[in-house]
């Protein structure tokens, strides 16, 4: 008995080293080996896989045992002590923990109690141990949500939906055994429990409810979260694109008449990834499109505080995001607190653009008489209390427009290859502990408490006797910032541990579950995206007789994985190839595979060509209101004959390219293009009906006709022509719904003229991508 119990002591902790190394690579490492510099090292990596590879785990810790003297030693450092650039080395206690991990020992294996675990994680309890894992096939899953609603209350229903990690759960490698430890499960749970409360309109801190024993399948109540059925529908259900059907097909109907939902259940790191950005980020939340609308919701009259002195702020010419001057300031709000910085382009330090010059702003706040004195900024972020005690967050540009991404000249993420800081997930990513209270320097979080740069500065430049009283209001000093950022992280962190039973994670768990999501879809996880646990799937797709599909399987064959950006065009041929059924859905645009940079584009879509080149398109925009133009950049990595179909919000689809005013189709290789180029004379303009809408790319080496070849993709998104028409392009007579070519000059001067076609003999392959957007009447 006692041996038996020595040995769950050392696995338990086992348990405990591993995410205490997660957290000590997050902490010490992330900055550097995220996604671009090898080996990864961050806390969303997997250390059963890392530890595997040969000699990188023995490698790792030879490199942090290494002295300041020595070449090589990590965490990378410059010079002495004291020197800028100087990084302390791992502490003794954080060596012997990556030390007991990288040679498979648990620092308590010769104790009989545990061991604190390094860093900044603290367990409260040793996990419980999973029994031995069985994969969870789709079809029993299905089958325990139907026996679990039975057990509902029937007034409840309605309201019950369902969150799944079994997808995770099953991963195996090629020798059959799990890929992701119990420690890593842990972490997404916590990053579940964490995201759907941080996107909760609720007034207090809910868990979802384990159905199963091994903990992979959630029941919550939607009211719960502030949410209804219909919100549900529209928000989550619509686009859920791994909805597959047919698996049990009695149990899926009780399901979907008890709830009354057509998706009662969903991956829950799908819903991670997808709900932690917009628009699904600003969506659950019912955030408003500019944070003046949100400071009357939160009662915060920011610019009557900061002409009362009411209000804290304290400036920098460094922060751990901005690229030049940030100003942050603290009101009271409803229920909490509500924090807005004030972010400065680099590229302008004159005038209102120098904080320091012009420290009373914004412009027409009417803080001073003086206009040199009322600063210019480029932009913001808030950050404000929900009503269960998380945080809430908003980027917004100066004129108060809320917008998904922060431009990167102006801040950045420094742990992202792209720099790209997106509302909602980058936040929590950077938030974990709550608001900032330390300094940033050489682009790291120091231990040094903030200090106000400006206040000292500021009445030092000959201000008069108003202002040198406001700035001394609004600038109360060291003291009264740090108490009132001390009580801002102690109420967060308070709620934060509510979702995690009392545990603190040192690295944040919703962006280690969302970049475990976001990592290419290789073979080791094929299987799993499908429920799938026959061995055989994969040849089932390359014995298919379909080229596509024979293509796809020698790609995962080779080793080579699919971006999740554009798996689900893949996703769609498996589903037609295999058999399955998928409810149909709109695909969301993710502010993730978006761009604010013109030239690239909103959303862009990409498939691999059978050579191993790639056909591309994106729109120049992500989000259009009406009115608006919009342009398509179409690439092809080697010459395509390529055809263009719009999808409006309400499923009515016409061609667009090729049209009467372009009727050459064909586009180079290595090529990009412009539609409209600088030489068309027509353009795409934006009308209702308003919503999700789609542009699908087709592209052949040979030409090709739209019904002669033309397969609607599997996922059933209904590109079928008009009732009595033989072509797509006959749609052009008509006109478009939702959006209308029309012509730059009179269109007598063009004359109209047919698209060429003609018939092929034999099946052309053909390549499809897309790109997603949203239309709004505003």
């Amino acid at each position: 008995m006692k041996a038996l119990f020595l040995s769950l002591l050392v696995a338990a902790s086992a348990l405990a080293d591993e995410a205490a190394v997660l957290a000590l690579f997050e902490q010490h490492c992330a900055s550097c080996h995220r996604e671009d510099e090898t080996p990864i090292l961050h806390g969303g990596i997997n250390l059963v896989s890392l530890r595997a590879t040969e000699g990188e785990a023995e490698n790792l810790l030879k490199r942090v045992m290494l002295s300041d003297d020595k070449k090589g030693r990590m965490p990378k450092s410059k010079g002495s002590p004291g020197d800028p650039g100087y990084v302390r080395p791992l502490s003794a206690q954080e060596i012997a923990t990556i030390e007991a991990w990288a040679t498979g020992k648990s620092a308590v294996a010769t104790s009989a109690a545990p061991n604190k675990p390094a860093g900044k994680l603290s367990i409260s309890e040793f996990p419980v141990l999973a029994p031995e894992r069985a994969f969870i096939p789709l079809k029993n899953e299905i089958k325990a949500i139907a026996d679990d609603l039975v057990q509902v209350e029937v007034r409840l229903q309605s309201f019950t939906r369902y969150l799944s990690l079994a997808n995770l759960y099953n991963l195996r490698d090629a020798q059959g055994q799990p890929t992701e430890s119990d420690t890593q499960m842990d972490l997404y749970r916590a990053a579940l429990f964490k995201l759907i409360n941080s996107v909760s309109r609720g007034s207090r801190i809910v868990l979802p409810a384990a159905v199963d024993t091994v903990k992979t399948l959630y029941r919550i109540d939607l009211r719960d979260y502030g949410w209804s059925a219909q919100e549900w529908e529209s928000y989550v259900a619509a686009g859920y694109p791994y909805a597959l059907r047919g698996i049990d097909v009695r149990s899926e109907n009780e399901i979907t008449k008890t709830t009354g939902s057509a998706v009662a259940w969903v991956r829950a790191d799908w819903f991670v990834f997808a709900a932690s950005q917009p628009p699904l980020y600003h969506d659950l939340l019912k955030l408003p499109d500019t944070e003046q609308v949100l400071e009357h919701q939160l009662g915060v009259d920011t610019l009557a505080n900061l002409r009362a002195g009411r209000a804290i702020r304290a400036g920098f010419r460094q922060s751990g995001v901005s690229q030049g001057n940030r100003l942050i300031e603290r009101h009271e709000a409803a229920g909490g607190m509500y924090w807005k910085s004030y972010d400065f382009t680099p590229l302008q330090r004159q005038g209102g653009h120098d904080l320091f010059r012009s420290p009373l702003g914004p412009d027409g706040a009417g803080l001073t008489r003086n206009a040199d004195r009322e600063f210019h900024h480029d932009g913001g972020e808030i950050i404000f209390t929900l009503p269960n005690g998380l945080h809430g967050y908003l980027l917004a540009t100066s004129d108060g427009k809320r917008i998904d991404r922060g431009p990167t000249e102006i801040v950045q993420d420094k742990k992202r290859a792209d720099g790209a800081i997106i509302n909602g997930i980058s936040c929590m990513a950077c938030h974990n502990e709550g608001v900032k209270q330390h300094q940033f320097k050489d682009g790291r979080e120091s231990s040094e408490p903030l200090v106000d740069d400006m206040k000292k500065i500021v009445l030092a430049a000959g201000l008069d006797r108003d202002e040198t009283h406001l700035i001394e209001d609004l600038h109360p000093g060291d003291e009264a910032l740090h108490k009132a950022l001390k009580a801002d992280e102690e109420a967060y962190t308070a709620a934060l541990k509510q979702t995690f039973a009392g545990r603190v994670f040192g690295n944040d768990p919703v962006s280690v579950l969302y970049n475990r999501f976001k990592k290419d879809v290789t073979l080791e996880t094929l299987a799993a995206e499908f429920g799938e646990q026959d061995p055989s799937f994969l040849q089932r797709l390359k014995y298919s007789r379909d080229a596509d599909m024979e293509s796809i399987a020698a790609q995962f064959q080779a080793g080579l994985g699919f971006p999740r950006a554009s798996w689900l065009d893949q996703f769609g041929k498996i589903i037609h190839t295999l058999a399955y059924t998928v409810r149909d859905y709109q695909p969301i645009a993710y502010a993730e595979f978006t761009s604010i940079n013109a030239k690239v584009g909103g959303h862009e879509g990409r498939v691999a060509l059978a050579d191993g080149g790639s056909l591309r398109i994106s729109t120049d925009k992500s989000h259009y209101v009406a009115g608006e133009k919009l342009t398509v950049r179409l690439h092809v990595s080697e010459g395509m004959y390529v055809r263009l179909y719009h999808k409006s919000a309400d499923n009515q689809v016409a061609q667009i390219f090729p049209n009467r005013f372009r009727t050459d189709n064909f586009v180079r290789g290595g090529e990009a293009i412009l539609l409209p180029g600088p030489g068309d004379a027509f353009e795409f303009t934006m009308s209702a009906p308003f919503g999700i809408e789609i542009i699908q790319a087709i592209a052949s080496p040979v030409q090709f006709s739209d019904l002669e070849h033309y397969q609607p993709p599997a996922d059933g998104s209904n590109f079928t022509p008009y009732p009595g028409e033989t072509d797509f392009r006959h749609s052009l007579r008509r006109g478009t719904k939702g959006l209308v070519v029309t012509a730059k000059l009179p269109i007598a001067s063009h004359a109209a003229a047919s698209v060429p076609t003609h018939s092929v003999t034999r099946p052309a392959p053909q390549f499809e991508a897309r790109a997603v957007y949203r239309v709004s009447e505003h």
